[in-house]
């Protein structure tokens, strides 16, 4: 075979996996083994494309983003050659590269890069006889509800991260009416996640019953359920940043303990507790305490007697979920 065949390169790239897992520096290995299949002619190959993904995610776990950052940007580069951007491939790895960048402090490149990404699957929805009207999403026909939902709950998670991206920014952004145009924009996009993961999880959306009866699975449901903890922290934190911004005539508490309240109810209602309580364990308690921190650090909740009562059912959770742990 030579050591330019690909089947060479594959032993290269397992040994480096090994080594990796062993704790040992391998991306040397790995990053030879990438060559060789360049070298072939199969750079853009998904077996090629995989191996410069694990050598990024080697790469981010120690720390050395910059070089994370070319591969993943080479990543992107391929497959806008292979695949163009009418593909989740394609916007799969721009969000991986999002998350680096946003990492590195490149917040602006960050948040563009994501704002393409969510047209890109909007437009897959619309592909897929799905229509985006006033921020609702309508269910057309019942033959492509497998293969959309994913497509549903990864703009979910797109739009948290968009939201999160414009939070960031507002912070670093010395214009007060301009910081306070972000926070909007911001409260906007995690109000959308907010519903698209709700619409999942829950029958009451007449426009996405048909994906609740039976067809959504345990694996959509938890993807959901993860994206709308997420959503949840960061509108407890976006309600926290307006506070700051606000005369106190114009602070509202609803917000917050609408979050508060959701992130309680997913406890609380059977169908989606056995994924808080389990599967999503670790991230459930990091958002039930976020949530009860910003809401005991910055608001009056003596004046509030339904901000108690949420508060005493959090503390109730923290415990049960705490005892479980033992």
């Amino acid at each position: 075979m030579g050591v330019g065949h690909p089947e060479y390169a594959s032993t290269m790239y397992l040994l480096g996996k090994v080594l990796s897992q062993q704790g040992k520096d391998a991306e040397a290995l790995i990053e030879e083994s990438i060559r060789i299949l360049e070298e072939s002619g199969l750079g853009e190959s998904p077996t090629c494309i995989q191996r410069m993904r694990y050598l990024s995610t080697e790469l981010i776990k120690s720390n050395r983003l910059a070089e994370a950052e070319n591969w993943q940007r080479k990543i992107l580069h391929n497959l806008e050659l292979s695949k163009g951007w009418d593909s989740l491939d394609t916007t799969n790895a721009a969000e991986l590269l999002t998350m680096t960048l946003q990492t590195m402090g490149m917040l602006k490149e960050s948040e563009e890069l994501l704002e393409r990404c969510l047209e890109v699957r909007k437009r897959i929805l619309s592909e897929e006889h799905f229509q985006i009207t006033y921020q609702v999403f309508e269910f057309f026909t019942t033959s492509s509800a497998l293969l959309a939902i994913n497509t549903y709950w990864e703009v979910a998670v797109t739009l948290v991260h968009l939201a999160r991206l414009t939070m960031l920014n507002f912070i670093s952004d010395e214009d007060s009416d301009l910081a306070r145009s972000k926070l909007v924009r911001a409260r906007l996009l995690v109000n959308d996640s907010i519903r698209i993961a709700e619409g999942i999880l829950y029958d009451s959306r007449k426009d996405l019953n048909k994906l609740n009866n039976g067809r959504t699975t345990d694996r959509d449901k938890i993807a959901a359920t993860s994206a709308l903890l997420q959503a949840l922290e960061v509108a407890g934190l976006l309600e926290s940043g307006m506070k700051n911004m606000l005369t106190p005539g114009e602070q509202d508490l609803y917000p917050v303990e609408q979050a508060l309240n959701k992130c309680v109810s997913l406890y609380k209602e059977p169908h989606t507790r056995k994924f808080v309580s389990k599967t999503l364990k670790n991230e459930y308690i990091r958002c039930l305490r976020r949530l009860t921190g910003i809401v005991q650090s910055n608001f009056a909740v003596s004046e509030a007697l339904t901000l108690q009562g949420l508060l005493a059912e959090a503390q109730q959770i923290l415990e049960e979920l705490g005892h479980e742990s033992n």
